[in-house]
């Protein structure tokens, strides 16, 4: 197998038969390769919440593949994210909201401190830590040439608990503006946050 370097690779297995069996080839999978020094923050979507979560952990991204916390799909998004104590990068506070709107719960990412500290008041959200970093985009709203805008939108309480979507892919303004989500950002730009270019989005 030859090394991969980063973003979104496509694995095939070929057989090329005997006299029993003949040749045939493998369904196609894609594997996420991060880049050296980058986390991948693999998106999944809850249809009955219509609901979004992102994580960068192995552990939670093994339980929602498997299916053991049950309603949750890949969309095939995801996005890389600088690891914590990152120089120039912002640790991002991740927060869930626990029982408040079940049967619904969902997960809130902020990079800012002001915005994090006032999360951590609330009553309404638990402080889970730190999980990775994002850096702030400049005054302008704009990411550095080697960095990738990241967005972050609101479905506005739709459904009777509040949800976040995070992704880098800036094709889906349109379909999150005709669903109701507010974006949260730069009101020019609509940018959040920054996070490396080093992937692509599809997996």
């Amino acid at each position: 197998m030859t090394a991969q370097t980063g973003g979104n690779e496509s694995l095939t297995a070929a057989y090329s038969g005997d006299v029993v069996n003949p040749s045939g080839q493998s369904l196609e999978l894609a594997q996420i390769v991060s880049s050296p020094g980058t986390d991948t923050a693999v998106e999944f979507y809850h249809a009955g919440f219509d609901h979004y979560f992102i994580t960068t952990l192995a552990s939670e991204i093994a339980k929602l593949d498997s299916g053991s916390i049950a309603g949750w799909q890949r969309t095939g998004l995801f996005f890389p994210a600088w690891p914590l104590a990152t120089s120039g990068a912002q640790p991002v506070c991740r927060f869930w909201s626990g029982q408040r709107f079940a049967p619904k719960s969902s997960h809130f990412y902020t990079p800012f401190a002001p915005e994090c500290a006032t999360v951590k008041a609330n009553p309404d959200w638990t402080y889970e830590g730190d999980v990775m970093a994002w850096k702030p985009p400049d005054a302008g709203g704009n990411c550095a040439a080697a960095d990738r805008p990241l967005y972050r939108v609101y479905n506005d309480g739709q459904g009777g608990a509040p949800n976040h979507r995070y992704y880098s892919d800036a094709n889906l303004h349109a379909e999150m503006q005709y669903r109701g989500w507010k974006f949260e950002g730069n009101a020019s730009t609509r940018v959040f946050a920054c996070v490396p270019a080093a992937a692509v989005t599809q997996q």
